[in-house]
């Protein structure tokens, strides 16, 4: 689904491993899946043997247990097809050189369900951009389609650097921002009409890290979208990551105990509230996730359009936990997953 950027593309861990391998193993669905601890500090990704009694736990099959909503992925898609804008890259420190091309494309939202969409790099949403507070980010966009794009990052830069001018078909420009603050901001286009130009999936997530990092823990991005596809303004199918009803055929797994850290972010256009709830566990919740110290402890987050939060919890015992926007209709169109504890 998501198409390789300069920063996306897999590269291998310690263990010779690329994140997308390490996804059929750890993150979504497969077999041969657990977590590891190296050097006393939590792996992510990490590996356990395929006979672990977690990890037989499924067994092979993925598929949630029947309880889904109106739509089903497109059956093409395997238990890594989104790993790209699901496990975010490792941190990092320094000045990078990101390149993003906007691109237009045809793309299966669920089940024989396809609409025509602006894209960063080819999927919706585009890649994860991660930087360290601080450091130096210069982003060029390459605009390839016929109509005006650009980028604007949610955070803190130069007024100059804004991305609110548009870059005509054919064009490009260079952003130039010092990353900041710690936390996770959405990135999208803002040319005009905007609603039209985030609707159509121009968006991605940006995880700044704070200096010094935050506690090791399982990382996890979910981004919430409505998809209009007959173009009446409002939606008819809704997604975490792009792809209705995913997350109910390949649940996230997070082995029994261990932290999980997840990134969530609202870029559903055409509904003015979103949210996220976790059946049968609470969690810490960090907003913007601009602060190390959480604001509170709750099952339930209200989102508006841009909000987003980071989310900490550990599933204390074997089971499947639910996850979904508590409007129900956005659940039931889509938007509905499981994670597994294993």
């Amino acid at each position: 689904m998501a198409a390789s950027s300069d920063v996306t593309k897999p590269s291998p861990d310690e263990h010779g491993l690329t994140r997308r391998d390490a996804l059929r193993t750890v993150g979504l669905g497969g077999a041969a899946l657990g977590a590891g601890f190296l050097g006393g500090s939590l792996s992510q990704p990490a590996l356990a043997s395929s006979d672990s009694p977690r990890s037989a736990f499924y067994g092979s099959d993925a598929t949630g247990p029947g309880y889904t909503g109106e739509f089903d992925p497109p059956e093409n898609l395997d238990a890594s097809a989104l790993a790209d804008v699901t496990i975010p890259p490792p941190a990092r420190t320094g000045s990078q050189q990101i390149t993003l091309s906007v691109v237009e494309s045809r793309n299966e939202v669920a089940a024989g369900q396809s609409m025509n969409q602006w894209t960063f790099d080819g999927s919706a949403p585009g890649p994860i951009i991660r930087a360290t507070e601080g450091d130096l980010l210069e982003i060029t966009v390459h605009n390839q389609t016929d109509h005006n794009h650009n980028l604007h990052l949610h955070g803190r830069h130069s007024p100059s650097m804004d991305g609110w001018e548009p870059i005509p078909p054919g064009g490009e420009f260079t952003y130039e921002i010092k990353a900041g603050p710690a936390g996770v901001h959405p990135y999208h286009c803002h040319t005009m009409p905007l609603a039209k130009h985030v609707a159509k999936g121009l968006y991605g997530t940006m995880i700044v890290d704070p200096i010094g990092g935050r506690p090791p823990a399982h990382e996890f991005v979910l981004l919430l979208s409505g998809w209009d596809i007959d173009e009446d303004g409002r939606n008819e199918i809704y997604t975490w990551n792009g792809i209705a009803g995913y997350f109910a055929r390949y649940p996230i797994k997070v082995p029994v105990g261990d932290p999980a850290r997840l990134y969530i972010v609202n870029m559903t256009e055409y509904d003015p509230v979103g949210s996220f709830h976790l059946h049968a566990q609470t969690f810490d919740v960090f907003p913007s996730g601009t602060d190390v110290t959480p604001t509170e402890h709750t099952d339930t987050i209200t989102l508006g359009q841009g909000e987003r939060a980071i989310v900490e919890f550990a599933l204390p015992e074997l089971g499947r936990y639910m996850f979904h926007p508590h409007q129900h209709h956005m659940a039931g169109a889509g938007a509905m997953g499981w994670f597994a504890a294993i």
